[in-house]
């Protein structure tokens, strides 16, 4: 067992930062509602700032996202948009090298790491907040990095089947929606 925060690094989403009558500086922001089970949908949103972001702000291929707010789910980003940052209510998870994004994100979910991180936070409401040293300080199991790429792929592909299924299901519904229909006419 390994603490996060060893093998990766949790950083903040950034903050809005706007003031009237100054120069604005604008920047492609990843959303929380963008977050879902099925990975990253919808529009990215726009967040302005007066100072520039820092280099590591940057969303970087491989780096897992999370909800600051009731986090449900672990998206790895797999983006090819510049200068993405995440928004204020995301949190970016960047996995050093001993550590496989699709395996931290497969944790995340799988393990319930997410849940047992917001009961952490002893919000005594319906929602759960996290802060970054209490996912840093969450433990996993690292094991080696073959098994960790053979785990997280195992994961991405049990999501992708999942998003099949759905899609199988919605068609053949309406499928049989169309066929009742066509009784009646």
């Amino acid at each position: 067992m390994k603490l996060l925060n060893g093998c990766a690094t949790v950083i903040p989403g950034v903050l809005p930062q706007e003031k009237k009558g100054k120069k604005l500086l604008s920047y492609i922001a990843i959303l929380p509602g963008q977050l879902t089970q099925r990975g990253l949908e919808g529009d990215f949103g726009v967040l302005l700032r007066v100072v520039p972001c820092m280099e590591e702000q940057f969303l970087q291929l491989g780096d897992v996202l999370i909800k600051r707010l009731n986090p449900d789910c672990a998206v790895v980003y797999e983006g090819n948009a510049k200068q993405v940052i995440p928004s204020a209510n995301v949190f970016v998870i960047r996995p050093k090298v001993e550590l496989d994004s699709c395996y931290l994100a497969f944790l995340l979910e799988k393990s319930k790491l997410i849940q047992r991180i917001s009961q952490l936070s002893g919000v005594g409401t319906t929602v759960a907040a996290v802060t970054a040293s209490q996912i840093g300080g969450g433990t996993i199991p690292l094991p080696p990095l073959a098994q960790q790429r053979e785990l997280g792929q195992l994961w991405h592909l049990a999501k992708r089947k999942d998003e099949l299924l759905r899609s199988m299901i919605f068609e053949n519904d309406r499928l049989l929606r169309a066929l009742c229909g066509k009784l009646f006419q």
